[in-house]
């Protein structure tokens, strides 16, 4: 799967998509950035941002009377799964013990979150 990279304005529009599903309006997906992002976007910036990510292949825009709606395209666990591989070719040249290390170190998250994780991981396998 190629995944073109986001800024990250694309990225808070794209996960206030995410978050609203199938079929979300500009209307909604700003309210969300605004709300939980703490912006002060206008429609035409988050309109701007959706059009970005409809050419980038992450949306599909489609109008039903007088609204535009958004089909999601790439899944936000299909993304997220493509960047933490992309991290960890970059960051850790493919060395899945330093990256898993780093993951389970005290400095990335709290020992209830490193239990939980390996639970995840355990359960996986």
């Amino acid at each position: 799967m190629k995944v073109n990279g986001l800024t990250e304005s694309e990225k808070i529009t794209m996960k206030c998509v995410w978050d609203l599903g199938d079929g979300a309006r500009l209307a909604h997906i700003m309210e969300v950035a605004n709300g939980k992002y703490s912006k002060n976007w206008k429609p035409q910036t988050v309109s701007t941002f959706l059009g970005k990510l409809v050419k980038k292949g992450f949306l599909e825009q489609y109008r039903d009377g007088r609204y535009f709606y958004y089909h999601i395209l790439i899944a936000r666990h299909d993304y997220r799964c493509h960047m933490i591989k992309e991290d960890l070719e970059f960051w850790n040249d493919g060395d899945t013990v330093e990256f898993a290390g780093e993951l389970m170190d005290k400095k990335t998250f709290s020992a209830e979150q490193r239990r939980e994780i390996a639970k995840v991981i355990m359960k996986t396998f």
